[in-house]
């Protein structure tokens, strides 16, 4: 089950997201449903349509459950198959 503790070994596509910051300012507080990964970007459903996010230079707010988990974008950018095997 995905927590807060192994949050980066899974996969993000269906979980709520939101873009607390960003080297382009201009996505800082984009939030919507992530409906898909690469390995540099996060692609996020927003009511005015799907949003291209670079991992590199932002930190994601993923909402598990309750609660808002910070991700920063650094730390995932690869391919959501290789993190588990890269980041133990």
């Amino acid at each position: 089950m995905i927590n807060r503790s192994n949050v980066l070994m899974h996969e993000f596509i269906g979980l709520e997201a939101k873009v607390a910051e960003c080297a382009c300012k201009e996505m800082k507080g984009i939030s919507g449903r992530v409906v898909d990964e690469t390995k540099n970007t996060l692609v996020i459903c927003t009511s005015r349509g799907e949003k291209t996010i670079p991992k590199k230079g932002s930190v994601f707010c993923l909402k598990l459950g309750n609660a808002f988990v910070k991700v920063d974008g650094n730390r995932i950018a690869m391919r959501s198959h290789d993190r588990p095997k890269k980041l133990l």
